[in-house]
């Protein structure tokens, strides 16, 4: 009685790769289990994203610019970022805290949100850019669907809702056509490691087409440049928006 001859190692690791699946080249993943189990999959490509903040970081933009770097890090690539906004305040360097390299990045200073909105669409319906961001006030129905359908190009955006001088935020219900909609809120730093301690934010996944809603602690400066906010903890407060404002 014969036996099979014992196959090689080498053979059965080829084997077992070749019955993974592939890779996903149509999400970014954050890195974190805790934020990845809500999202599909990841963050998705070739869509737009809604962040926005609370209080005064409304007005000043800093969380939702930062926030929005460490996503652009993850994208990878050597093309070109578009930033637009109608309020040139934007420091570049201050991205690279949040591993984006400041290189990447072409700013277009626009006259309002249409004309912010309008290069937005421009950008990412030619698909040469790996990201466009726009900084915008009012969003209306229409001007996300028309985002929603210019994403097809292949190229990513993200809304940075943002109310500079004490504008009032607009009530609007443009969200509906993100894949995603983030709210950011500033958190008290970490008492044990002395004063001022690294940034913190409370990240609210207030909703996530195919996902469900996720709330987190994170904080900005980990060791990993290309994971330059990490998450410290869970939160128990992710109902999603519809709730909250029934509750209300």
């Amino acid at each position: 009685m014969s036996t099979a001859a014992p196959v090689p190692l080498a053979v059965l690791r080829a084997r077992l790769r070749a019955q993974q699946p592939p890779a996903r080249t149509d999400v970014v993943a954050f890195g974190d289990a805790r934020v990845d189990a809500c999202l599909p999959g990841g963050l998705a490509l070739a869509a737009w994203h809604e962040i926005a903040a609370d209080g005064i970081e409304a007005e000043t933009g800093a969380l939702a610019a930062g926030f929005a770097a460490t996503w652009l890090a993850r994208l990878g690539g050597a093309r070109p970022v578009l930033w637009i906004a109608p309020t040139p305040d934007l420091h570049p360097p201050g991205l690279r805290a949040y591993g984006l390299d400041p290189a990447r990045l072409l700013l277009v200073h626009s006259r309002d949100d249409a004309g912010t909105l309008a290069a937005m669409e421009t950008a990412l319906r030619g698909g040469a850019a790996a990201a466009v961001v726009g900084e915008v006030g009012r969003l209306g129905r229409l001007a996300g669907r028309r985002l929603h359908l210019a994403c097809l190009g292949g190229a990513t955006g993200f809304v940075l809702r943002r109310w500079p001088h004490g504008r009032k935020p607009a009530q609007d219900s443009a969200g509906a056509a993100a894949a995603t909609r983030w709210r950011l809120a500033a958190a008290p730093s970490d008492p044990d490691c002395g004063e001022p301690g690294a940034p913190r934010w409370r990240v609210t996944l207030a909703h996530a087409r195919g996902g469900r809603p996720g709330a987190w602690l994170m904080q900005a400066g980990g060791e990993d440049a290309a994971c330059a906010v990490r998450v410290v903890a869970g939160l128990a407060d992710a109902a999603p928006e519809t709730q909250r404002q029934r509750r209300a």
